[in-house]
């Protein structure tokens, strides 16, 4: 029997009675500028990592720099995985609830080009900011995750 990396993931979110889950791999990255400080995304549902849903064929470190550049004009190269959760989410313009297995993976800021989406904003934060204005827990654990395994 082979092992999945979200066997033991950390879960964040609540679960709805009743409501089947779709579960949905996604990926984001955890990439810093010249200034250290961390992109974050901010859309009308809150502040989330660059990144989403992964596509068929597609691997998370495809995802995250699909997504990127398609949110906010990030350029990057994928680095490492850097950790592993599920956030239990509902969409209610979906109607669908979401075991997001999300992978988060560090990357490198090649450069900017202009973003597809233009209801996403690129903001800049501190670490420290972005990892408590995350909407979503697992984002914020990913951040924090994050700080810890770089050399000090």
């Amino acid at each position: 029997m082979q092992l999945s990396e979200f066997d033991d993931a950390l879960v964040f979110g609540r679960r709805v009675e009743g409501c089947p889950y779709v579960v949905r791999p996604s990926a984001y990255a955890l990439v810093r500028n010249a200034s250290r400080e961390l992109a974050v995304v901010r859309t009308v549902l809150g502040f989330f990592l660059p990144g989403g849903g992964i596509e068929a064929g597609e691997s998370p470190e495809q995802t995250i720099v699909r997504e990127a550049r398609e949110e906010c004009g990030l350029v990057l190269r994928a680095l490492t995985r850097m950790a592993y959760a599920i956030e239990i989410a509902h969409s209610p313009t979906e109607n669908t609830c979401f075991e997001k297995r999300s992978t988060f993976v560090s990357a490198q800021l090649l450069g900017l080009t202009i973003a597809e989406e233009s209801d996403h904003e690129l903001l800049w934060m501190t670490v420290d900011r972005a990892a408590n204005s995350l909407t979503h827990g697992s984002q914020r654990f990913a951040v924090r995750r994050f700080i810890q395994s770089e050399p000090r």
